[in-house]
């Protein structure tokens, strides 16, 4: 029972990161993107969500929040259990059924347990080096190993956005190139 509370506990926390992400985020964009007309293209990243659908805004989200919370796990060397399974298989097929991309659903299964792994991994030596041998070496392997977790995520994560991106129809129309 207690395992359930501190389990709920830390999506609790996950919830308010993402929410002062986000918020952070939107003041960003507000502060940065007040002073462009849209209608020029002295910003094309902001001009991206003009042209999508809900559907496409809805599962580019959903990539996003997995993205925050894939961080998060790691960051906070929570580890990980069936709940954070669920909550990322849900983000990652969830945005695949909103933009119909049913063929997608095995790669990012296995993108799922490749996530799933490296959270476990870096929790699992996070836990060594806290409770049983504390060295520099393993430190540095520790910050090595995040290093690179955070840089796949990120890598995946565009990989994911991309292929929303490149499924808009007045983007096909425009011969926009999968990156």
């Amino acid at each position: 029972m207690d395992k359930n509370i501190d389990i709920l506990g830390n999506i609790v926390n996950f919830l308010l990161v993402a929410l002062i992400f986000l918020g952070v985020l939107a003041i960003t964009f507000k502060i940065t993107l007040k002073n462009y007309n849209v209608k020029t293209s002295k910003i094309k990243f902001y001009g991206l969500f003009l042209g999508m659908n809900n559907r496409s805004i809805l599962a580019f989200s959903f990539i996003t929040l997995n993205y925050i919370f894939m961080i998060w796990a790691t960051a906070t060397f929570s580890g990980i259990n069936l709940i954070y399974i669920f909550i990322m298989v849900f983000f990652m097929i969830g945005a695949d059924i909103i933009m119909k991309m049913y063929k997608r659903i095995p790669v990012d299964l296995l993108f799922c347990i490749i996530n799933v792994m490296c959270i476990y991994v870096s929790s699992k030596i996070y836990d060594y080096l806290t409770n049983e041998y504390t060295t520099v070496f393993l430190l540095i392997i520790l910050g090595l190993v995040i290093i690179f977790i955070f840089l796949y995520f990120t890598y995946i994560t565009f990989k994911l956005l991309n292929n929303i991106v490149i499924s808009q129809e007045n983007l096909k129309k425009k011969n926009y190139k999968k990156l």
